[in-house]
């Protein structure tokens, strides 16, 4: 990987960190909270510019089929420790924060409150 993609993905997210940080600081946690979910959604691209094809979301070999939590249970049976068990439970709060977050827009949408 080269170095410009690396930088593309590290620097936003310790400027997003940094910023979240200040204002946790300066007493806005709702602003830090923002700036958290940009840095959590940008932390599985990190994990993939430290170690490059390391902790990827494979296609499970069997005839299973290809969705994401077929993904999430080759992820488990590939990293069984302490390391894979964290990423694991990285990779399923971003896809119930994005399940959360659709789910959201849709009552919006819907005029439900």
């Amino acid at each position: 990987m080269s170095l410009w993609v690396r930088l593309l993905v590290i620097l936003p997210f310790l400027v997003f960190g940094g910023i979240s940080l200040f204002f946790v600081i300066q007493g806005d946690y709702k602003a830090a909270a923002g700036g958290l979910v940009i840095a959590a959604l940008i932390s599985p691209l990190l994990i993939e510019v430290i170690w490059p094809g390391k902790y990827g979301l494979r296609k499970p070999d069997d005839e299973v089929s290809d969705n994401f939590l077929n993904r999430l249970r080759q992820f488990r049976i590939d990293h069984p420790g302490a390391d894979g068990t964290f990423f694991l439970l990285i990779f399923a709060f971003l896809g119930v924060a994005l399940l959360a977050g659709a789910l959201a827009r849709l009552t919006h949408s819907l005029g439900i409150r």
